[in-house]
């Protein structure tokens, strides 16, 4: 009898067919597991870039442009990948419509040059206003690229000269900072890469923007330059309309406004198959060009911002030239020229619509970029809409019970405390700046309760903040920035726009509420509502107009009223038949309320409509805005106790 080695006495077991299947299925799967760790990496790398650009790059194209000198091979052009991904590869790009190709931007491009943006079908009203503002300027050089075939459908029946990109990402919302948004990123890069690639300067823009002056004839003042950038720079370093001194404005360039020139094509672009680039003996011993290094980088980490990497590479070796007039200077190891779009024209999020750059020096932008905003998607399309940037359809100016507003008069006490504060990163040093938003805040309230009341839309006051608001600790203003204190803010800066706009339950929120911005009434197509407008004064006790009631203007009403008294007054007769009503000295208006569960309805509303300030030297050091700072005892939103009066909490 067989015995195992070493033990002597115990019988060897014979290999049965099962066993022996067992063996070879479990060393067939440890050799598989180690393929797949070793070929997936490159397999990302190929979906990475080829997967994103081929829905919009025929073949031919592809030669043409003389960036690819073998053929595609036949094991990637046949790749059973593809069927993993059919939104993109179900129809062969040589016979897909609506591809980006070198005719589809011959017929738009002006001088050569033409201006892209992109976007999925959540951002159909953004894709829009982009399209209106354009057109409004004279220029005819655009596409749109369209990411999913809804939109683009949609673009196609409306005529917007429109191209299929197919990402398959999602139809919503990308959210700042997600993973569907740096995806939303390396389509940007896949676009100028092909762009440039066909022999076009391209003008990139995010679709957030709103373009008021044609900017073609700018870009053609500066033919040497390879790369022009707009920035997050906060300050102008020129007076005039010309580049930005580098590296005096040496802050983030902003990569949602770029033109990238086809003369920098061989740095600025991307070969449809990275594989195959790396492949080419006659590359093996070459650095990476500019796009293919900034893919790479992007490849090598799924949360790396294109932004960021995009910095990191064109500030790398960048030096000023200072001998030329046109403020170019050398970037990317000295091997292109760039510039840095003026601020003052090609605004931020913070030039444009809170320092308001342009207005202050007299000058009418190119283009207004929707950064620096705290408020999402809803945030961007208010601020484009207070500056009467936004094309709104005709039902956006009617409702069914009207409107409200009021007078948001701020007493020039509380703007000249702002000014003479000794600012620093105290929590001292913010009272000024919240006394003048509660005294704002306390108006907001009561023209909310009003609006439930009565069913009016409100139009939201012109806000005046005292501090800017950012994401770090300041005294006040923004490092470098150059905003004066006090400053009309955007509203943004205070409410929280997204809660503001969600339906909620009105059995635990009270009646759902709707807003416009403060420069609703200016609108030309508010021109009608002007011509119905009803004046309320709530006067003070003992003011003799109270006693009378009316005159053939106003109408005069005692303060401290409850519901009920409201109703009978507010809704009935002329006033109810007003498009507007215009209520002066609307925080007197209310007294205390009637019915304690309608009050804490609508006190749960409002404790999701206030935003923070952010912020002082602590950890963490931002505070809530509270509707009821005012009101004692009660609790803010976070359920801490107010016992005495409000005061700012950091946290959490």
């Amino acid at each position: 009898m067989a015995v195992v080695s070493g033990h002597p006495g115990l019988p060897r077991a014979a290999l049965s067919p099962l066993r022996a299947l067992f063996i070879v299925t479990f060393l067939f799967a440890i050799s598989g597991g180690l393929a797949y760790l070793f070929v997936m990496p490159l397999r990302q790398v190929y979906w990475g870039v080829y997967s994103r650009m081929r829905p919009m790059i025929s073949e031919q194209d592809v030669h043409a442009s003389g960036r690819l000198t073998a053929p595609v091979e036949p094991e990637l052009r046949g790749s059973t990948l593809g069927k993993r991904q059919p939104a993109i590869d179900a129809v062969h790009v040589a016979t897909r419509p609506n591809t980006l190709t070198k005719e589809l931007v011959r017929t738009v491009a002006i001088n050569n040059t033409v201006m892209v943006t992109w976007a999925n079908f959540h951002y159909l009203d953004f894709v829009m206003n982009w399209v209106q503002h354009v057109q409004a300027t004279g220029c005819t050089a655009y596409l749109v690229g369209a990411m999913d075939d809804t939109l683009l459908e949609l673009l196609l029946s409306k005529s917007v000269p429109t191209f299929g990109m197919s990402s398959g990402l999602t139809l919503g919302d990308f959210g700042w900072g997600t993973p569907t948004f740096h995806k939303m990123g390396r389509e940007k890069i896949a676009l100028i890469a092909h762009v440039t690639g066909l022999g076009f300067d391209v003008l990139i823009s995010d679709v957030d923007t709103v373009w008021l002056r044609n900017p073609l004839p700018y870009l053609a003042m500066y033919p040497a330059a390879d790369i022009l950038t707009s920035s997050d720079h906060l300050r102008n370093t020129v007076a005039d309309e010309g580049l930005e001194r580098w590296p005096d404005a040496g802050s983030a360039a902003n990569i949602g406004i770029m033109l990238f020139r086809s003369t920098a094509r061989n740095l600025a672009s991307v070969l449809p198959v990275l594989l195959l680039l790396f492949k080419q003996a006659r590359h093996k011993n070459e650095p990476l060009l500019w796009v293919q290094e900034w893919v790479v980088k992007l490849q090598q980490d799924d949360n790396l911002w294109d932004q960021q990497a995009f910095n990191d590479l064109y500030r790398r070796g960048s030096k000023p030239l200072p001998d030329r007039d046109d403020r170019l200077f050398e970037c990317y190891d000295a091997t292109l020229k760039c510039g840095i779009l003026p601020v003052s024209i090609f605004c931020s999020g913070h030039t444009g619509f809170t320092q308001r750059m342009p207005d202050q020096l007299g000058l009418l932008p190119y283009v207004v970029h929707a950064t620096f905003q705290f408020s999402g998607t809803p945030g961007k399309r208010h601020r484009m809409r207070e500056r009467l940037w936004w094309n709104d359809a005709a039902d956006y100016f009617s409702s069914s019970n009207g409107f409200l507003t009021y007078d948001d008069t701020v007493p020039q006490a509380l703007l000249q405390a702002v000014a003479n504060v000794q600012r620093n990163f105290t929590l001292e040093a913010t009272m000024p700046h919240f006394n003048l938003i509660n005294y704002q805040l306390r108006q907001m309230r009561a023209a909310f309760r009003l609006a439930q009341l009565t069913g009016r839309a409100v139009i939201l006051p012109r806000l005046v903040c005292g501090m800017d608001r950012w994401w770090a600790p300041h005294d006040g203003t923004i490092p470098g920035s150059a905003l004066a204190l006090p400053y009309l803010c955007p509203a943004d800066h205070v409410l929280d726009l997204e809660a503001m706009s969600a339906v909620l339950a009105e059995d635990d929120f009270g009646p759902n509420l709707q807003f416009r911005e403060y420069s609703f009434l200016q609108n030309p197509l508010a021109t009608v509502l002007n011509t119905s407008v009803s004046n309320v004064v709530v006067c003070q006790h003992g003011h003799d107009a109270c006693l009378a009631g009316a005159n053939n203007t106003r109408r005069f009403v005692q303060p401290g009223l409850n519901d009920q008294q409201v109703k009978a007054i507010l809704m009935q007769g002329e006033l109810a038949k007003a498009k507007v009503l215009r209520v002066v000295g609307i925080e007197w208006l209310f007294g205390a309320w009637a019915d304690v569960a309608s009050e804490e309805r609508f006190k749960r509303r409002l404790d999701r409509y206030g935003s923070i300030w952010c912020c002082v030297d602590a950890h963490p050091g931002h505070i809530w805005y509270d509707f009821f700072f005012d009101q004692a005892p009660h609790q803010d939103r976070h359920g801490r106790m107010f016992e005495k009066g409000w005061r700012p909490l950091t946290g959490p």
